[in-house]
């Protein structure tokens, strides 16, 4: 009982759950991640279908060299393409935070003439988009001069992906 006449309060303070706490950290975290790669989805509805395998994709999932991005890079080749070419179409599904500084090195070799070389890719930011206009700055820079033949191709990035063999045709110039 209190006998001097004044009531003194006892402020709580209120107790936040380990529960609670965990689940605004996995909102922040999830808001964090997901911003950066929706904010530069140039041309995302395309990219989701193209990262699906196909007998003529090369996908590569994994990490960047930084450790703040991950995703997946896809390219899909076609042989039928200008006179003894290939083009390559490029998908990006990379999300995370700040510099990825990733580099996709899709590499070829005519099994027939022996011929061989690289198309690169740099993956700068996140991003989830078909390479136009970024990293494919003219849509001559999507042939691959392989010459006629089957030719094999791999997908390796910077992050340590690695993806292929897969052999595609090289349809011969008829003209």
């Amino acid at each position: 009982m209190d006998t001097t006449g004044s009531t003194r309060r006892i402020t709580r303070r209120p107790t936040v759950s380990v529960g609670a706490f965990l689940a605004a950290t996995a909102v922040a975290l999830t808001a964090a991640v997901t911003a950066p790669a929706t904010a530069n989805a140039q041309d995302s509805s395309e990219a989701i279908p193209r990262l699906f395998p196909a007998p003529d994709r090369v996908i590569a999932v994994g990490g960047s060299p930084t450790g703040l991005c991950a995703g997946a890079i896809s390219t899909t080749l076609d042989g039928d393409g200008y006179p003894d070419t290939a083009s390559v179409a490029w998908a990006f599904a990379i999300a995370g935070v700040g510099p990825c500084n990733l580099t996709a090195t899709l590499s070829w070799r005519n099994l027939d003439t022996g011929a061989t070389g690289e198309k690169i890719a740099q993956v700068p930011f996140p991003r989830i988009s078909t390479g136009i206009p970024d990293p494919i700055s003219h849509p001559y820079e999507a042939q691959i001069s392989t010459g006629p033949g089957r030719v094999e191709y791999r997908l390796t990035t910077t992050g340590g992906a690695v993806a292929g063999p897969i052999v595609v045709e090289t349809v011969a110039y008829d003209g």
